[in-house]
């Protein structure tokens, strides 16, 4: 047979390269925010090793790496990424030292093993990398430790018989092969490296095998079929066989480089390689070379540019989202982001109060917000009303809920607000009939429609008439409401009760549940906390009748609202992670048992979870108070839920048009009869004593 002409000379190797798809960048961001966080130990990837362009090896990462069941391409193989949190530890980390350590971990570990399940095992690759998660560019350099102590042979060699290239073609074609290294056996056939090599007594390896009828495959890249250079995956093999193998030592070995030809045809390569003649383990090697060059043969780090590829709108929502996730890197790792985004929120109101909420909600991930108001958009509002511009107030101003809804989205484009020009319906504002009537009913049942498909109400209105039907309707449907209200330099931010439905009307007694504590608080649970409208013995009228322009307006100091505001939104979300949710119970501090005030109120993960809050910003102090519902009380009370149950929107009319029907409802009536009856009789009393004393 012929020769292949070859002199002996030492092997070399050509450098690999690497592909990285945007994707790949895309998923380890969303890895690197909400999982790894500040973690640079290193996560585990997968790359697809391609021979079928250029002249060298190619490994290719793209979002699957990430994916513990990675099968994209012929053959899979295992790397590292090793994110830095700064770009000047990045820069600073001693790359030679690293790469050694790097690669003999991989070798330790792999020696660990009993056997490899597949021979691509062996091809290993490690990315450093600095994400720059504010501009999304993403530094990184790729490195294939080989070791430059080991020195391997190429000897000339004769081409391959007729007969083992038809055998071997013959056996190659049967599977589908899946291993970038394998062995062939001119009377069996294929066998695969768990078949030969173990790692428990390495010294048997080969042991029982006669060298002259084993062929070590490799496939290579095709533009090399020419070449005497080999790949730098067969560099990594051949190390491994010299710590794994120790009979192979000084050992010609055979091989057949495997070329996959366009047509798919395979094209057979013979090449021999003398192996090393000592014994090395991976701690015994000194030197390793492997990072890549770049595309102008510059040993630096590349850089992708996701930005330019991304859209503005996505760019927008992915920094809002990191502000969010990065709290959970140190701060709160327990935030449960998700669940404040699944929240979804409607507003009753949409002037100072609802501007500042509606901010402070979308600043906290929320994604569904709907305004109501049925308002305009007056001169005086833009200074005071975040929302809002001069244009919006121009020519009779616009409608408050849309323009607030239209300023969101386009403050965030991927929020979902919606606004309702809707006026809601009053007591003590009689509707009477013809269209009147008709409009209130519409109103009424778009008003229920909007509770129902919401989780949290806002009441943020202007008059505490507006404020009954939502609260009602909210304690009817199990919605949670929380309400903010100003004075001229005070505020109040409260919760109401919170019980899931109460969709017949009746409303558990509270009974002896809420005790007292051993910490020198008192707990009511949360399906006892009063309403907004519990501590009221009347019911609410028409609070604009008779009442001068400063009494009608909501005259407050500018800060106010903004205060309000923010601890409103922020009740909410630390009620989202109260293991209660809505329900957590709310604590009042017992005098007699903590009368220092040192013992601190059982806390959630944000903080405490009080029931209502009420600011003065002339003496800059809160006070934390909780009380509980009132049998009695005018809009959450079982007498109210009940009837609203038997008689739905006959009953909402009736107490539009007299609103002293609530009173007789739930019995306020009799009782301030019975509190009238008691002050007589007292009076009498005390007109009988001064009597009998004058005579």
């Amino acid at each position: 047979m012929a020769q292949v002409e070859c002199n002996d000379s030492v092997l070399k190797f050509v450098p690999p390269r690497s592909f990285v798809h945007d994707d790949f960048w895309h998923k380890y961001a969303e890895i690197k925010i909400d999982i790894d966080c500040l973690d640079e130990s290193g996560r585990s990837i997968f790359g697809t090793l391609s021979m079928q362009t250029g002249n060298s090896v190619l490994v290719e990462v793209s979002c699957s790496s990430f994916n513990a069941d990675y099968t994209e391409g012929n053959f899979r193989c295992k790397g590292t990424l090793l994110n830095s949190n700064t770009m000047e530890s990045f820069k600073e980390c001693d790359k030679n030292t690293l790469l050694k350590t790097q690669a003999v971990q991989f070798y330790r570990n792999l020696m660990k093993e009993d056997r490899l399940e597949s021979s691509a095992d062996i091809v290993n690759f490690f990315v450093i990398s600095f994400s720059d998660l504010k501009t999304y560019k993403f530094y990184y350099w790729f490195a294939f430790p080989a070791p430059t102590d080991l020195l391997f042979v190429q000897e000339h060699a004769e081409a391959l018989p007729t007969s083992i290239s038809e055998h071997f073609q013959s056996c190659i074609g049967k599977g589908n092969q899946k291993e970038p290294f394998f062995f062939y056996h001119s009377m069996v056939g294929i066998k695969t490296i768990s078949e030969l090599i173990q790692h428990q007594n390495i010294d048997a390896n080969f042991s029982e095998v006669n060298l002259e009828d084993i062929y070590f495959c490799i496939f290579e890249v095709s533009a090399n079929n020419k070449s005497d250079l080999a790949g730098w995956h067969v560099r990594q093999i051949l190390t491994y066989l010299v710590m794994a193998c120790p009979r192979l030592a000084g050992k010609s070995t055979k091989w057949i480089r495997v070329y996959k030809e366009a047509t798919n045809k395979l094209h057979l390569s013979p090449l021999i390689i003398v192996l090393p003649s000592k014994v090395v383990d991976p701690d015994s090697l000194s030197n390793w070379a492997g990072w890549q060059a770049n595309e102008n043969g510059r040993y630096i780090p590349r850089v992708a540019l996701l930005a330019e590829t991304m859209s503005p709108k996505r760019l927008a929502e992915n920094a809002i989202n990191l502000n969010l996730k990065l709290m959970k890197w140190r701060l709160v790792p327990s935030l449960d982001l998700e669940a404040i985004k699944q929240t979804k929120c409607l507003l009753l109101g949409a002037g100072t109060l609802g501007c500042n909420v509606a901010r402070s909600l979308m600043a906290w991930g929320i994604t569904t917000i709907t305004l109501v108001d049925c308002g305009k958009v007056s001169l005086s509002n833009p200074v005071r009303q975040s929302l809002y511009r001069y244009e919006d107030a121009v020519n009779g101003g616009k409608p408050k809920a849309s323009t607030a809804a239209e300023r969101l989205r386009e403050i965030n484009p991927s929020i979902n607000a919606v606004g309702v020009d809707l006026k809601i319906p009053m007591p003590g504002h009689p509707i009477g009939t013809g269209n009147d009537a008709i409009e209130t009913k519409a109103a009424l049942a778009e008003l229920i429609k909007l509770v129902q498909e919401h989780d949290v109400l806002y009441l943020l209105t202007d008059s505490r008439e507006s404020r009954w039907l939502p609260s009602m309707l909210a304690a009817f449907h199990g919605k949670l409401v929380i309400n903010a209200a100003l004075g001229f330099d005070s505020y109040l931010v409260m919760r109401h009760g919170y019980r899931k439905s109460n969709a017949t009307g009746h409303v558990p007694d509270a009974g002896d549940r809420n005790e007292d504590c051993a910490t020198g608080f008192r707990m009511i649970e949360g399906s006892d906390l009063g309403c907004y409208f519990c501590n009221d013995i009347v019911a609410p009228g028409n609070s604009m009748k008779d009442r001068t322009l400063d009494q009608q307006c909501t005259v407050t100091r500018p800060a106010v609202s903004n205060m309000a505001a923010g601890l409103a939104v922020e009740l909410m979300v630390s009620l989202l992670h109260h293991p209660e949710r809505f329900g957590a119970p709310a604590y009042y501090r017992l005098a007699k048992r903590d009368a220092s005030g040192v013992v601190e109120e059982p806390e959630g993960v944000l903080g405490i979870l009080p029931h209502s809050i009420r600011g003065n910003i002339n003496s800059l102090q809160s006070m934390i108070t909780a009380t509980e519902r009132y049998r009695h009380c005018v809009a959450c009370s079982a007498p109210v839920l009940a009837r609203y149950a038997n008689e739905k929107d006959d009953f909402i009319i009736t107490v539009l048009n007299v609103a002293k029907s609530l009173e007789e409802t739930v019995g306020l009536n009799q009782l301030m009869a019975s509190m009238d009856d008691d002050l007589d009789l007292k009076v009498t009393m005390d007109f009988e004593d001064d009597s009998s004393e004058e005579t």
